[in-house]
């Protein structure tokens, strides 16, 4: 199965993006001196606490993976799979682990009844792609240490192309991550496609102002054409089969679309879930009939991986 289209966009998708448009994120992003501000009242906050519906399926715990501490996440009925979850939470390099990311990170513990260590890489400014592929690659190898296996690993929009980037440090390494599994991610921080910043007029949770001061923080010294900062940049040769979760309304879809065909073309075994008019990780919003499809298809592609 190389790729699968929703025939959507469903009713319930098209009220969830008309809300999505009124949130924090698209107001707050529009021009650089607020997203600056953002930055500075976000800076240091620690993981949202998880919702109560949350605290009802999930067993919660904290614990250090090397030199970051991971928020573990798993179901209350007990975990059914082997093989742990390494998650790489988005926000633009500036926002830490929301509400939305408790939505997912609780269904996919629940759907696959996997471990899920999400881990607490240090943000910018005072984090940078430097210091943060440096922080989950150690934590990634840190999970395979203990469980004498390779973890999948898993993120969203910046946590995406951060996962991307270590997948590449970790390549031909013990701790190489079994599977990567990618929603929405965040290939080019620079965002220079045309296509990319066509759309920002029509996404409804991302704007380029908001982007490109984030990624500017995260690229640091580095510059933003460093493939561990923009790993649309990167070779793919030798990742690990990736699973990409897709939607057509979102500004870094055609960076993850160009990506999917260069891997392919480098014999990567990916395969893509295509939402049409689906907006920025829309899996997030777990009760959308786009979403619930989108997690059964993950579930299909992980399914041989979790009881290795």
């Amino acid at each position: 199965m190389t790729d699968a289209f929703t025939a959507g966009p469903s009713p319930m998708m098209r009220l969830t993006t008309a809300a999505v448009a009124l949130l924090r994120n698209k107001r707050i992003m529009v021009s650089e001196p607020r997203s600056r501000a953002d930055v500075a009242a976000s800076t240091g906050k620690p993981f949202a606490a998880p919702p109560r519906s949350s605290r009802r399926t999930l067993s919660i715990s904290s614990e250090r993976l090397g030199p970051v501490r991971a928020t573990v996440i798993e179901p209350r009925d007990g975990v059914r799979a082997s093989r742990p979850l390494v998650y790489v939470h988005g926000g633009g390099y500036v926002h830490q682990f929301e509400t939305a990311h408790w939505w997912l990170t609780g269904a996919l513990a629940r759907d696959l009844g996997v471990r899920i260590y999400a881990v607490d890489y240090t943000l910018a400014p005072s984090g940078t792609a430097a210091t943060g592929v440096a922080e989950v690659t150690a934590a990634v190898q840190a999970v395979a240490e203990r469980h004498g296996m390779a973890p999948i690993v898993a993120g969203d929009s910046a946590g995406g192309g951060l996962a991307l980037a270590v997948a590449g440090r970790l390549r031909d390494t013990p701790a190489a991550p079994a599977h990567l599994l990618l929603f929405a991610p965040w290939l080019d921080v620079a965002v220079r496609n045309p296509e990319a910043r066509a759309l920002d007029r029509r996404d409804p949770s991302l704007a380029l102002p908001g982007l490109l001061v984030g990624g500017e923080l995260w690229a640091g010294d580095l510059g933003p054409d460093h493939p561990e900062v923009s790993p649309l940049f990167a070779d793919p040769t030798g990742l690990p089969a990736t699973s990409l979760v897709v939607g057509t309304r979102d500004m870094l879809y055609p960076d993850a679309r160009d990506f999917a065909a260069s891997a392919r073309a480098a014999g990567v075994d990916l395969a893509t879930f295509t939402a049409s008019d689906a907006f920025h990780v829309f899996v997030a919003a777990t009760w959308l009939p786009e979403s619930i499809s989108a997690r059964v298809w993950v579930k299909q592609r992980l399914g041989p991986l979790l009881h290795d």
